[in-house]
């Protein structure tokens, strides 16, 4: 199957990641603690940049920095004065003026990040995630100094300071291209360092940019016992990566092919991915679906929702999650005469397409790799617990509390099962068997995402994903 234009336009605009500075977090309850002794809940706003990324405060010794927290990398990666043909931007991080910076071994390593590959110095710190008045506290913390880079993102347009980590194992693998450690301690992640063993991640809807949050404490660590999560159990040794199964959409008139994930997929849960990332044959698959989606959004009521299986639990995307409307620029039209006394101007062109992207040559044992970024993230309150591993995700209300009740978009109310985990089942009225809500999703245009690509655009997508040539990832 031929990929549709505004695939490929995506893939080319995978090239940079521009962001705006951060926002303090707020302790929600209890007193300052030291925080890998801290059991109150503490909650993190994420700054929302055109829907594409999301990013916090983070304190490096005595600086607050803007970050990308990113559940897809692991470890601390942060601009540096020590980069000196680095253009100026956000604050960066200076060694010299931090009264707990530790220089440790100093060794270098390379890192491939973002757009090109990344030279940095490690050094030891006292962390903070979020602001320097925050409880969330790994001292002793190995991070990276980036002392020269190949990123036009930060050659041009940085906004941001740096990528902090949050995998789940508890020790940075080799992948990420640090390979000379002196000691298993320098290698620990900074979830390890803090002792926090479950967080949550959710993204607000509104319209405009409403922000994110990433929450810590009690509260998110009772999602293993609460009857509004679904628990999916993570097989990743690396990524928070789970199986997927049994691919579809409303009726066969829906699908089109073999299903792709028979006997099954591989899926990663990622904060840092602004679409949904899949390999061609979903493409193939939904291509009756995503082959019906008018470019003005006026038939999402018609059509169907994709389903899948993450473990044993049903997993629903109604049109309102896998439709977004992209915003591009096109040369206005010139006579002969114009076009010889001013260059043609831009006009925007916004137009409605799936929310998904082309991820191919990528396979791990459990097949091909899907990658569950940020509209998944919009309407489900996903809890990634470390210890036992697991993925916990319940219905996100619009200011991104869990509950068990289903926004209005799935066209349907959610219950418990004998068990407590929740399900779907269809609403009374509005409802029919082909997969989709009639009258429900007729309106559901206006809660759209709007995703825009300007000169410099946002939309990211993992390193390890943007492989060249057939490989196997370790999940």
């Amino acid at each position: 199957m031929q990929m549709p234009g505004w695939c490929l336009a995506l893939v080319a605009l995978l090239t940079s990641f521009p962001v705006s500075q951060a926002v303090s977090g707020r302790l929600l309850l209890g007193s300052r603690k030291k925080a890998n002794t801290t059991r109150q809940d503490y909650s993190m706003k994420l700054v929302n940049f055109q829907n594409v990324q999301y990013f916090g405060t983070f304190t490096a010794g005595n600086q607050e920095l803007p970050v990308i927290y990113d559940t897809g990398s692991f470890e601390v990666i942060l601009l540096s004065t020590l980069c000196t043909d680095c253009e100026a931007g956000p604050a960066m991080y200076d060694a010299k003026s931090s009264p707990t910076f530790d220089a440790g071994d100093g060794v270098m390593a390379q890192h491939v990040f973002g757009s090109g590959p990344v030279l940095s110095k490690r050094g030891v710190e006292t962390c903070r995630v979020g602001p320097s008045n925050s409880p969330m506290v790994a001292t002793g913390m190995p991070f990276w100094q980036v002392v020269e880079h190949d990123i036009d993102v930060w050659h041009k347009y940085a906004e941001f300071s740096g990528i902090v980590g949050l995998g789940h194992s508890a020790h940075a693998p080799s992948m990420e291209g640090n390979s000379s450690r002196s000691s298993e301690l320098d290698s620990q992640v900074l979830l390890e360092r803090i002792g926090v063993s479950s967080f949550s991640i959710c993204l607000e809807r509104s319209t405009g940019t409403p922000p994110g949050w990433i929450s810590f404490g009690p509260q998110v660590d009772s999602a293993r016992a609460s009857p509004h999560f679904r628990h999916v159990e993570v097989v990743g040794q690396i990524h928070w990566g789970v199986v997927m199964t049994s691919l579809s959409a409303g009726g066969p008139q829906w699908v089109s092919g073999s299903d792709p994930c028979n006997p099954s997929c591989a899926a990663i849960i990622d904060s840092g991915t602004s679409l949904i990332a899949a390999p061609s044959g979903v493409f193939a698959r939904l291509s009756p679906v995503f082959d019906s989606i008018e470019k003005d959004c006026s038939n999402l009521g018609s059509l169907p929702d994709i389903t899948f299986n993450l473990g044993a639990e049903l997993i629903i995307l109604p049109p309102a999650i896998y439709v977004m409307k992209v915003t591009h620029y096109v040369e206005k039209p010139q006579t002969v005469w114009e076009s010889m006394v001013e260059p043609p101007s831009l006009i925007p062109v916004t137009e409605c397409v799936p929310a998904f992207m082309p991820m191919d040559k990528m396979t791990t044992q459990y097949g091909p790799v899907w990658i569950l970024g940020m509209p998944f993230l919009r309407y489900y309150y996903t809890v990634f617990e470390r210890s036992p591993k697991a993925i916990h995700i319940a219905y996100a209300d619009a200011s991104c509390s869990p509950t068990g009740t289903a926004p209005s978009i799935f066209g349907f109310t959610a219950t418990s099962d004998a068990a407590g985990s929740a399900m779907p089942v269809a609403a009374a009225a509005g409802a029919n068997t082909t997969g989709h809500s009639t009258g429900v999703q007729a309106a559901a245009h206006s809660t759209l995402d709007r995703y825009t690509a300007h000169e410099a655009p946002a939309i990211r997508i993992p390193a390890w994903a943007r492989k060249d040539a057939p490989s196997t990832l370790v999940l």
